[in-house]
C-alpha cells in the first residue's frame, strides 16, 4: 500500500516492487542469453516439504537397472533373476537473501526528486544486485560441487593446469581441450565456457597464435582453432573464477565449461519489496527492504548437508556437495584451473 507524506508525496512499495522485478527480470534474461545453461524452474513442481516451511528441494530420480541386459540361454530350464528398478533423489538447498533495509528521508523530495524517482532508482538497483546475487551463487555451487565429483575417478571433470610458482599453466586451446574431453564422448554437450577477464586474454594471445592462413594452389587454408572450438565465451569478472592460494603463491584462475540445462534457478519465493513510514527520530524517514529466496543448482549434484539457509562459505564448500547421477557425463560441467599471465 502507498503511505502518504504531509507534503503530498509518497512511496509506493508495489511500484518500487514492479521496477525491481523489471530489472531482476531482464538482467536474469540477459544472464541466460549470455550463458545459454540455466533452466528456470518453479519449486513448486517437485517434491518437497517447501509447503510446511521447508528449506529444501528434492529432486527425483531413476537409478539405471543393473545388468539389464544379458545373455539368454536357449537351453536354460531355471528362471532368471529379478531385477528391481530403484529411485533416488537430487536436493537443492534454498538461499534466503535480502535487500536492505535501504532508509531515506523527505529531503529526497524537497530536494526537487520527481514522485517516481525513488521507487524506480530503489527498485532498479534492487533488482540488479538481486541478478547478480543468483550469478555470483550459480557459479559458487559449479565450482564447489564439481570438487567432490570424484565417480569414476577423482576430480573426474576438473582439469588442473594451474602452476603455484615457475611456469604458468595459462588458459589456452589446449588446455580448454584437455578440460572439455573431460566428458568423454560427451563432450560436445559443452558449449559455453565462463571465464575471468585476465584469463581471456590469454586465450585470445594464444588463439592468435595459433590460427594461420596459408594460400595453397589458390585456395585458402585455415589452421588452428578459433576461439574455443566454436563454443559460446562469457567473460565475467566473478569472485569465484580467481582466488589468491596465499603464501606468495601466483593466483588461481578457475573456468568453467557449461552444456545446456546444466544449471538450475529454483524459485521457492520471488523477489517482493515492502516499506514502513518512520517517525520516532527527528528527521522522519522510510524504511525499504526486499526479500527473495531462491535454490541455485549443478544438476547432477546434491546438497549432502543438513545445514539450511547456508551463508556463502558452507554453500562454497565441496564436502556439502556429492554425486547424484547414474553417469558423470550426466553432469553437463567441467572446469579448467590455471593461472593467467596477468597476475
Amino acid at each position: 500500500m502507498a503511505f502518504s507524506l504531509v507534503s503530498g508525496f509518497t512511496f509506493d512499495p508495489q511500484l518500487a516492487s514492479e521496477y525491481a522485478s523489471a530489472a531482476f527480470v531482464e538482467n536474469l534474461q540477459l544472464l541466460d542469453q549470455a550463458l545459454g545453461v540455466v533452466r528456470t524452474l518453479s519449486a513448486g513442481q517437485f517434491q518437497s516439504s517447501l509447503g510446511g516451511g521447508g528449506q529444501f528441494v528434492d529432486m527425483p530420480y531413476f537409478a539405471n537397472v543393473s545388468s539389464l541386459i544379458a545373455r539368454r540361454d536357449l537351453t536354460s530350464t531355471s528362471a532368471p533373476s529379478d531385477l528391481d528398478i530403484t529411485g533416488a533423489a537430487d536436493k537443492a538447498v534454498i538461499l534466503r537473501r535480502r535487500a536492505g533495509p535501504v532508509k531515506f528521508t523527505e529531503d529526497l523530495f524537497i530536494r526537487g526528486v520527481r514522485r517516481e524517482a525513488v521507487e524506480q532508482e530503489i527498485g532498479r538497483q534492487i533488482g540488479n544486485m538481486a541478478a547478480k546475487e543468483v550469478r555470483a551463487r550459480l557459479l559458487q555451487v559449479s565450482v564447489a560441487a564439481l570438487e567432490s565429483l570424484d565417480t569414476p575417478g577423482a576430480n573426474a571433470h576438473i582439469k588442473d593446469a594451474y602452476a603455484a610458482s615457475g611456469t604458468k599453466g595459462l588458459l589456452t586451446l589446449s588446455n580448454l581441450y584437455d578440460a572439455r574431453m573431460l566428458l568423454g564422448d560427451a563432450y560436445n554437450r559443452l558449449t559455453t565456457v565462463v571465464c575471468h577477464s585476465e584469463a581471456f586474454a590469454d586465450l585470445v594471445k594464444d588463439t592468435i597464435g595459433n590460427y594461420k592462413v596459408e594460400n595453397v594452389g589458390g585456395f585458402t587454408v585455415v589452421t588452428g582453432l578459433p576461439q574455443a572450438f566454436g563454443m559460446r565465451i562469457v567473460v565475467v569478472d566473478d569472485a569465484s573464477l580467481k582466488s589468491d592460494p596465499g603464501g606468495g603463491d601466483f593466483m588461481k584462475y578457475r573456468t568453467l565449461l557449461f552444456g545446456p540445462g546444466a544449471l538450475g534457478l529454483i524459485y521457492h519465493q520471488q523477489l517482493r519489496i515492502e516499506a514502513e513510514r518512520r517517525l520516532d527520530f527527528e528527521a522522519p524517514y522510510w524504511r525499504v527492504l526486499a526479500n527473495f529466496d531462491f535454490a541455485p543448482h549443478l544438476f547432477g549434484m546434491k546438497w549432502t548437508s543438513s545445514t539450511e539457509n547456508p551463508d556463502n562459505s558452507t554453500l562454497g564448500t565441496a564436502s556439502n556437495w556429492d554425486e547424484a547421477y547414474n553417469d558423470h557425463r550426466e553432469v553437463v560441467c567441467a572446469e579448467l584451473v590455471h593461472n593467467a599471465s596477468a597476475a
